[in-house]
């Protein structure tokens, strides 16, 4: 089929890129703030992330009911949450990385909190965002697809800005204040493009509670029944947790390397950028390679591809820093293979769902793809930092040979083996086709409009 959406509609879509930009401060270096600036232990850190990430887990699995039963004054169920929600996660975000002053407690508990409302209106959000999209796109999937390269294309400008945080980070003149400071600058354009986005649904959607005459009722018990009756959906599910455990053992521990194994934080720097640099080039051509084999044999490649990237970094990295920078941005080649369709795969589940049962999960199921990002976030950031306080990290440290080899391990290897169970468990058990997910599209939009 071919593109019907406004190049506006794609490109006010995509601008969700900018959220990438917001949060990535707390995302990708929440633990070496929390450990090198406020001085919290690793063990401890676990401990207070792993609470905070459980209560975020529940916000998440509960996510597409949320939405589907909260009305936000006059607005539809999805543009409500984009424009109330933005401003509250432009203040989450600063108080996340905020310097507190005094005991280790007060500390955890400051930023706990940050951590918890900022994740928790994620969930609201990302699914919110996603079922924007789905009206604005319409059952057209090449629309789909359209927006979701695009944002991805975006993002690759949003990691070149993002790879100077270490840099920023370590070399301003402001101390402690050096995470909040970054993180509230770079969190500036996001309200004003969720906003813009919001907009793109006025009058388009129904708010909470209400829908299309005769349409049935969505219940917290339709949830659980959309999870373990649909086949495609409990895969996919799976493959989510294992893939996002997988990159949060990683990315929990990534900072590190660069601080203790190269001995220089602001040489991450020049990996992030890189492979920024990669990712921006390959974000133009890969994609195409992913619609050519279809977001099924999309997906596996990029799997298989991460894994064997994956133990390169292990093998290499330990050899030299150089080697590190090469790895990470050969394995970002792979990752834009798969990941601007990655979230289509729920909304075409969901649609595989309305098509035979008359159920209209499609919220839920988007709801339900960032589940597995908590479970990974909860799990994967724990096992990383669990992985960290026994290897013999403290703060300021001086790393042995010794140091270095369980460190490369915990950080490299272990993530390596879920990327192999990842490419495994979706060779044999995802089996809906792109011509499926397009008739279901097609056909649940037909019936639909004969309810109105």
């Amino acid at each position: 089929m071919q593109v019907t959406a406004s190049k506006k509609e794609i490109w006010t879509v995509g601008s969700y890129s900018l959220l990438t930009l917001s949060i990535m401060v707390g995302f990708m270096y929440l633990n070496a703030f929390a450990t090198e600036v406020l001085k919290i232990p690793a063990d401890t850190l676990a401990t207070v992330l792993l609470i905070a990430k459980s209560i975020d887990f529940l916000v998440s699995l509960f996510g597409g009911i949320i939405i589907e039963k909260v009305p936000l004054g006059k607005y539809g169920k999805n543009q409500g949450w984009l424009a109330v929600g933005r401003w509250i996660l432009f203040i989450c975000i600063g108080v996340e990385v905020f310097p507190t002053p005094g005991s280790v407690g007060l500390k955890c508990l400051v930023m706990g909190v940050g951590y918890t409302l900022l994740n928790s209106l994620m969930n609201l959000i990302q699914t919110a965002y996603y079922g924007v999209m789905g009206i604005v796109a319409g059952p057209n999937p090449a629309n789909r697809s359209a927006m979701t390269v695009n944002m991805t294309r975006q993002s690759t400008v949003i990691t070149l800005i993002t790879s100077f945080i270490p840099t920023l980070v370590s070399k301003l003149q402001f101390g402690q204040w050096n995470y909040f400071l970054v993180a509230m600058a770079f969190a500036l354009p996001m309200p004003f493009a969720l906003g813009a986005i919001s907009k793109l649904a006025k009058g388009k959607e129904a708010p909470a509670g209400k829908g299309p005459a005769g349409a049935p009722r969505i219940t917290i018990k339709d949830m659980l029944d959309c999870l373990l009756h649909n086949p495609m959906l409990l895969i996919l599910f799976l493959v989510n947790v294992c893939l996002n455990i997988a990159s949060n053992i990683m990315q929990n521990q990534a900072a590190y390397y660069w601080m203790y194994v190269a001995g220089d934080f602001s040489k991450m720097t020049i990996s992030s950028l890189t492979t920024a640099i990669v990712g921006f080039f390959a974000a133009m051509v890969m994609p195409k390679i992913g619609a050519k084999l279809g977001k099924r044999g999309a997906m596996r490649f990029g799997y298989i591809w991460s894994a064997c990237m994956m133990f390169a970094m292990w093998y290499f990295g330990r050899k030299g820093w150089q080697y590190m920078i090469v790895c990470a941005a050969i394995n970002s080649v792979g990752m834009y293979t798969y990941t601007p369709y990655a979230m289509l795969l729920w909304m075409d589940v969901g649609e595989w769902y309305l098509n035979k049962t008359g159920k209209d999960t499609r919220t839920i199921c988007m709801g339900l793809a960032s589940v597995p990002m908590k479970i990974g976030m909860a799990v994967g950031g724990t096992i990383g930092l669990k992985l960290l306080a026994r290897s013999g990290y403290v703060a300021g440290f001086t790393p042995s040979a010794d140091w270095i080899a369980k460190f490369m391990n915990g950080c490299y290897l272990v993530p390596a083996f879920f990327y192999v169970a990842v490419a495994l468990i979706s060779f044999i058990g995802y089996r809906i086709s792109d011509s499926d997910a397009a008739r279901y599209a097609q056909e649940n939009a037909a019936k639909m409009a004969q309810n109105q």
